[in-house]
């Protein structure tokens, strides 16, 4: 079980941070609107149902 934890941890914790560095990329751009935190939020939310997928086909 120990394995499924840092496998979802490792998948949340790179995309997150990927989508950190597009967020503060959009910041740093002067492009940070509508669009671009509605993409960070799909990215986020995608990380989630990615470790929830993990979780449930592997549990």
């Amino acid at each position: 079980m120990e394995a499924l934890y840092q496998k979802m941890y490792a998948t949340l914790v790179g995309r997150v941070d990927t989508t950190v560095e597009f967020m503060e990329e959009s910041l740093l751009g002067g492009q940070c609107n509508w669009e671009s935190m509605n993409r960070a939020a799909k990215q986020l939310r995608d990380a989630l149902l990615e470790a929830e997928e993990i979780y449930t086909h592997h549990s």
